[in-house]
């Protein structure tokens, strides 16, 4: 996104805000469409949105055996080679921001 943002930046905003209406739109609660965005994501090989999305999804109180169910569940529709792509970048996803919250633990405890 970033390079859309910058060479492109009133297409960025149209697609922020058309986002930003499916999301207002959506009865379901934030991880939900988290999850959910994260099976699209990982049934169309978005590696780079699956990092984004899972890292969302955790900030909204998903476990890491819900991320990698909404993944699993593209399984038999797109195959074992897309759900082992998503799941690489979404276990690195998870590691990354959980670390990152033991970091801002550890830090507020000492």
């Amino acid at each position: 996104m970033k390079h859309l943002i910058k060479e492109a930046p009133g297409v960025a905003q149209g697609f922020f805000d058309l986002a930003k209406s499916v999301n207002q739109y959506s009865p379901l609660d934030k991880k939900t469409n988290e999850l959910i965005i994260i099976g699209i994501f990982a049934a169309h090989r978005g590696i780079t949105g699956i990092g984004t999305h899972v890292q969302r999804a955790i900030d909204e109180g998903a476990t890491k055996e819900e991320i990698i169910a909404a993944i699993l569940l593209a399984l038999p529709i797109v195959g074992i080679t897309d759900v082992n792509l998503a799941m690489e970048k979404a276990v690195e996803s998870m590691e990354m921001k959980f670390a990152a919250q033991k970091e801002t633990v550890g830090a507020a405890i000492n």
